[in-house]
């Protein structure tokens, strides 16, 4: 590693203790390797004028989600989330992890994993170069407006119409989000498809769909003068016109996650998913 880059959520490490002890374990298990130190928030706008070999994420799953959008437009550089939110399922490891990661990294034990992005085709100015997805892209109806009659396309041909509350058109990453919090399916984070799903629709008939990840989506999203938005990862939204169409499809860049040899995504899966799923059941 010569050129690594530190992605701090400042509102998760205020006084930058944990960042300060990455920067230590760094320089402890790589010989004069440069540091660039960046806030998460500001990543987007950041410009990187040499390759970095690694980014170092500071936060939780946002942290990363924001992270992944804002540098792969730019440059493929993997990710290792270090997790210091709440739910941290994308992360690689936890804070009291590092060393045995950093070990890891220097020994070669680890392998950078695709993740596809979405991206969406709106004639809209102020989500140029900020379409990007790396969980889901969701169109969905405002706050206090009535339900909304979707007109759904795949490839060119008529899909489904139907009245509900939005659509969630995911990543197989964004299958255990809001995705699964719908009703959708676990995919493989590897595996390369694109599910939709619906949000509370109405009749109940439609379920979600998976297709081929090269499958072009568009929907019509029809509200009179009511509010629709389409959000990006949760976290970024952007107001639409009413019938505008949105076009929907895998981009052509990717997110690189760094996992380990001994990563386990089903016992991630039960740890951080299934098993607060049944602790907020009751069982």
């Amino acid at each position: 590693m010569k050129k690594v880059a530190i992605a701090i959520n400042p509102s998760k490490d205020e006084k930058n203790e944990i960042a300060m002890k990455v920067k230590e374990k760094l320089y402890k298990y790589f010989n004069n390797v440069e540091i660039i130190m960046l806030n998460s928030y500001d990543i987007i706008n950041y410009e990187f004028k040499e390759l970095l070999d690694l980014i170092i994420v500071l936060g939780g799953d946002g942290t990363i989600l924001s992270v992944a959008r804002g540098i792969n437009g730019k440059l493929n550089v993997p990710i290792l989330g270090i997790n210091i939110g709440n739910l941290g399922f994308l992360s690689s490891i936890e804070v009291s992890e590092m060393d045995k990661a950093f070990l890891k990294l220097k020994e070669g034990n680890y392998i950078s994993q695709k993740r596809m992005l979405l991206t969406c085709d709106l004639p809209l100015e102020d989500i140029k170069n900020e379409s990007l997805a790396l969980n889901d892209i969701v169109v969905a109806r405002g706050t206090l407006s009535r339900m909304v009659k979707f007109q759904i396309f795949i490839d060119g041909k008529r899909y489904y119409n139907f009245k509900g509350d939005g659509l969630i058109i995911a990543t197989p990453t964004g299958s255990t989000a809001y995705s699964f919090s719908a009703g959708g399916p676990f995919i493989y984070p590897d595996v390369d498809v694109i599910t939709i799903t619906p949000i509370c629709p109405h009749p109940h008939g439609m379920q979600t769909i998976v297709l081929n990840s090269g499958s072009e989506i568009e929907v019509k999203a029809e509200n009179e003068d009511e509010e629709v938005y389409i959000t990006f990862d949760g976290q970024k939204a952007i107001k639409t016109t009413n019938q505008t169409i949105i076009k929907i499809k895998k981009a052509k860049e990717y997110a690189n996650i760094v996992l380990f040899d001994d990563y386990d995504y089903f016992k991630v899966l039960r740890a951080k998913i299934l098993n607060n799923w049944k602790e907020c059941e009751g069982d």
